[in-house]
């Protein structure tokens, strides 16, 4: 299989199931190679180590939910699979940089933008607490990116 469509499949098989919980031995299954094996192709393709994109796209999904929602953040965390409000806030300020509630707050812009072939999702506002990457896994081009 090529690289570029497994590593489309991994991320179409995460952003269908943010909420429900990312089964990584199910993926395994799903696309026929070994948990060991696709870790290490999408981190050579995306240069982000699977874990931390899930974690990312767990935390760009719960972004859009507080700005676009009334639901408690503990609601939101609950959904996207976090066990505690302090886990989540923890995780909340290392991708945007802010806690949930300051960026409730000061509403940041939050586009669409484009994660593989024909697969689009939710992007967070540049942030790089420790020059890594943007935290949403891509950087948006201008002409995919719009405003939700």
């Amino acid at each position: 299989m090529d690289r570029f469509v497994l590593v489309g499949a991994v991320i179409a098989y995460v952003e269908n199931r943010l909420t429900a919980g990312v089964d990584l031995d199910e993926l395994s299954r799903a696309v026929g190679f070994s948990l060991a094996h696709l870790r290490q192709i999408f981190a050579e393709a995306t240069g982000v180590p699977m874990r931390r994109y899930i974690l990312q796209r767990r935390i760009a999904h719960a972004a859009f939910d507080l700005l676009y929602t009334d639901r408690t953040a503990l609601d939101i965390a609950t959904a996207y699979g976090f066990q505690n409000a302090d886990t989540f806030t923890r995780a909340f300020r290392r991708c945007t940089g802010l806690s949930p509630q300051a960026f409730r707050v000061q509403r940041p812009r939050v586009a669409r933008i484009k994660l593989a072939a024909g697969v689009y999702g939710v992007g967070l506002p540049k942030h790089s607490a420790h020059g890594d990457s943007p935290p949403n896994g891509s950087v948006p081009n201008d002409s995919e990116s719009n405003d939700t």
